[in-house]
């Protein structure tokens, strides 16, 4: 079809310039979805549609075109064919996650030509589709959905992209759908020769990024706790949608949510409140168990609906659908650990405006822990390092296979360990050979471009226009303080009571200044977990409490001394075993005191008078003796 043919609305127009081997598709109005403004993609380029949610997969999948549909996660199939597989016009076929034992059912649906074909099928799933009887590749056209996972070497085994790279030729035809800024240069080379087509908006909205950097030493998951409690709690309105590319460190947040126990007992929050998202993997799946018994479900991306706390690690990072009103965006990033950062400057821009609907779709919330590297070098120092870094990966596969070392187990087991957890060296599916991926520079320096990259969003209905933020690139954000913002604290006081991390003086302050202000959830949360504050405050009272600075050791001499005595009330009349007009001189008193309060490790001089906390009693002499006479037992 010529690029003209494609228009639907007038608004529209496509140049190309052969010269330059780009195409331009001015599609207007961004809050339109693409299906109402062309027919189908120009065929075999590269696309960047610079902004999710305008509806690249539904055009594809919707249109009388006969087309597979590649995307990187089970997750992201499941969205799409929940999304279409209602539809009468198309014969939706699905390979892929639950969908891959169904070999003869495909084979059955590709004979029927009645209405188009639409395969959607996992990268991974390619390989299995290609033997299928009656799939002929050169009856469709192409669609790769999240093109640039093809060089982000942290969210996709690059064996699953190069099979893809080898095969799209094979197609009628094909197009390569991204929202990930891409300049050409950075394209794998066997896709390095096709027209970049740029699709470009009216009215896009800047995204505007709330960044806190979290100090040295302060745990990122103590103050993501610490977030998750005030959307909880009712402190903070809206959802949480939490973007953490780790199950390792949700489990460890969920399970100090579930560990929280109100006075009766029983656990404060719901499991219901909270989704989970994540590959449904034999690993995911035993360590969420063994952590989080009944918590540990993994949720199921179309039918379990949004709660007040959204997990998503990087299997609903590109190209699924969120729907939220109410729906508020965090990224979690640790600098240090490569899993949470999976070229997060590359993906920032698939996860602005994930949230389709959302009235804060122009906001995005990152909280940091550690800058990562590439922050801070030039393009040169960061293209030198890269390269210094992919020579150690071929250094360590020239040892692994050098016959010097054949016969070293010791050695062959060490290098083994470097290399699986060297990001740039892959294993062969079928060869089994280990190899440092030809994209691994590539990848590198399309994440530092990335860095420098600032974001748009669709004109979404009902968004906040007035979010507090920056629109500013990612470097500069991330070096420049005036540019970042905090919006929830680190952890301390009831939080860290809460997820096992005490901190007496920070949890006694913030009870003190609960029961002032009325607070009656904070208190009842506190008084769940540890009685002890509840216990001091009646006894000592507010003044006395802020008068010694909420220290432990001084508050708690202070109780003893007044008050330990009286706790233990009916231990100690028992050992006593005074009963009325039973008369007890003052030294047997104080030596009877002395190892009552020894066993009861009370922190008190024993004195005769102190048998007055529990008897009214009439001082008397009896045989010479100055002593008590048991009047009553209080």
């Amino acid at each position: 079809m010529e690029l003209q043919d494609l228009i639907i609305d007038d608004a529209v127009s496509i140049e190309q310039n052969t010269q330059e081997n780009t195409i331009t598709i001015k599609a207007g109005d961004s809050s339109k979805r693409l299906s109402d403004l062309i027919k189908d993609f120009p065929e075999n380029c590269y696309i960047n549609k610079q902004i999710t949610g305008c509806g690249g997969t539904t055009l594809v999948l919707r249109n009388d075109v006969d087309y597979v549909v590649l995307v990187p996660y089970v997750n992201l199939l499941k969205s799409k064919v929940a999304d279409n597989d209602h539809l009468d016009h198309i014969n939706i076929i699905k390979r892929g996650g639950e969908w891959t034992d169904n070999d003869a059912e495909i084979s059955e649906q590709l004979a029927d030509r009645s209405k188009p074909r639409k395969i959607i099928c996992t990268f991974d799933s390619l390989p299995a589709l290609m033997k299928i009887k009656g799939f002929v590749p050169g009856e469709f056209k192409l669609l790769v959905d999240e093109a640039h996972t093809l060089v982000n070497l942290g969210s996709f085994k690059a064996p699953k992209c190069e099979f893809i790279l080898h095969n799209y030729s094979k197609f009628a035809s094909y197009v390569f759908l991204t929202a990930t800024p891409t300049k050409r240069e950075y394209f794998p080379d066997l896709i390095g020769h096709l027209p970049l087509c740029t699709i470009e908006w009216d009215n896009v909205r800047a995204v505007k990024f709330n960044l806190q950097r979290l100090d040295k030493g302060v745990s990122i998951n103590n103050a993501l706790f610490n977030l998750c409690l005030s959307f909880l709690l009712g402190r903070e309105e809206g959802n949480a949608h939490i973007f953490y590319n780790s199950v390792k460190e949700i489990t460890q947040v969920m399970e100090w949510l579930s560990k929280i126990v109100g006075t009766d007992g029983k656990p404060v929050f719901n499991r219901d409140e909270i989704r989970l998202i994540c590959s449904k993997s034999a690993r995911n799946e035993k360590k969420l168990d063994t952590k989080l018994g009944a918590w540990g479900l993994v949720d199921d991306v179309v039918e379990k609906p949004v709660g007040k706390l959204n997990f998503y690690t990087s299997t609903m990072f590109e190209g699924a659908d969120i729907y939220d009103e109410h729906g508020k965006t965090y990224i979690i990033i640790n600098g240090l650990r490569d899993y949470t950062k999976i070229d997060f400057a590359v993906l920032v821009p698939q996860i602005c405006g994930r949230l389709r609907d959302s009235q804060y779709n122009e906001s995005i919330n990152i909280l940091l822990s550690n800058v990562p590297e590439v922050a801070s070098c030039t393009k040169e120092e960061w293209q030198s390092n890269v390269l210094t870094k992919i020579k150690g990966s071929n250094d360590l596969l020239e040892a692994l296979n050098s016959p010097t070392n054949k016969d070293k187990p010791a050695v062959v087991k060490a290098l083994l360990d470097s290399i699986g957890k060297d990001p740039y060296i892959f294993l062969n599916d079928e060869t089994k050979q280990f190899y440092v991926s030809d994209v691994a520079l590539k990848s590198e320096l399309q994440s530092f471009e990335a860095m420098e990259a600032t974001y748009v969003v669709r004109d979404v209905e009902g968004v906040d226009h007035n979010a507090s933020g920056y629109s500013a690139s990612f470097r500069e954000l991330l070096t420049d303080e005036s540019k970042q913002v905090q919006f929830t604290s680190p952890i301390s006081g009831m939080s860290k009571l809460l997820s096992g991390y005490q901190s007496f003086s920070e949890t006694m302050e913030e009870y003190v200044s609960a029961k002032e202000k009325q607070d009656d959830q904070i208190v009842a949360l506190i008084d769940a977990r540890n009685k002890n504050f509840a216990k001091y405050y009646d006894a000592l009272g507010p003044e006395k409490i802020k008068a010694l600075r909420y220290r432990n050791k001084d508050i708690d001499e202070l109780y003893e001394a007044q008050f330990a005595a009286t706790d233990n009330k009916r231990t100690i009349q028992t050992r006593l075993a005074l009963r009325l007009s039973d008369f007890i001189s003052n030294a047997e008193a104080k030596e009877r005191l002395r190892t009552i309060y020894e066993a009861l490790e009370i922190n008190r001089t024993p004195k005769a008078k102190d048998l007055f906390d529990w008897y009214d009693l009439k001082p008397t002499k009896f045989k010479g003796e100055n002593g008590l006479l048991v009047i009553k037992i209080k």
